[in-house]
């Protein structure tokens, strides 16, 4: 299992063997789940510093981490791999927010985050993280 510190707004993928990302003073553990049909793993995570498995599975891809708590991600259901929707994640609280759809392009700037769905033509502005529905 790899361990790696990440950096604020850049991409980080995680293997097959899973990984172990600490970010601003916590961690978030992956375990590997499953390969779908086409491909890209995806693992289960837990925030062990708070003793929290999350109750949803990610992508190993395109891990983003927004400022001192936030983790952006592709999620699925537990169990499952579609849909996928794009999710922020407050590693510190282990609360997340879905945010509707799933973005795969995503441009990290000085006082926001803009997300496209180059498949749908969608797209979000996020700029305060106040206003999502937080589980």
């Amino acid at each position: 299992m790899e361990f790696i510190i990440a950096n604020e707004g850049i991409p980080q993928n995680i293997g097959c063997e899973g990984a172990t990302i600490a970010y601003y003073g916590s961690e978030i553990e992956f375990r590997y789940e499953t390969v779908p049909p086409h491909g890209d793993e995806i693992f289960s995570a837990e925030l062990p510093l708070l003793d929290i498995k999350l109750p949803f599975w990610m992508y190993g891809r395109n891990l983003i981490f927004l400022d001192a708590y936030y983790l952006l991600a592709e999620t699925v259901e537990a169990h499952t791999w579609n849909p996928i929707t794009s999710r922020l994640i407050n590693i510190h609280t282990g609360e997340s927010a879905s945010l509707g759809d799933w973005y795969n392009n995503v441009k990290v700037k000085a006082n926001c985050v803009e997300l496209k769905n180059d498949f749908t033509g969608e797209t979000m502005i996020l700029k305060d993280v106040k206003n999502l529905s937080w589980v």
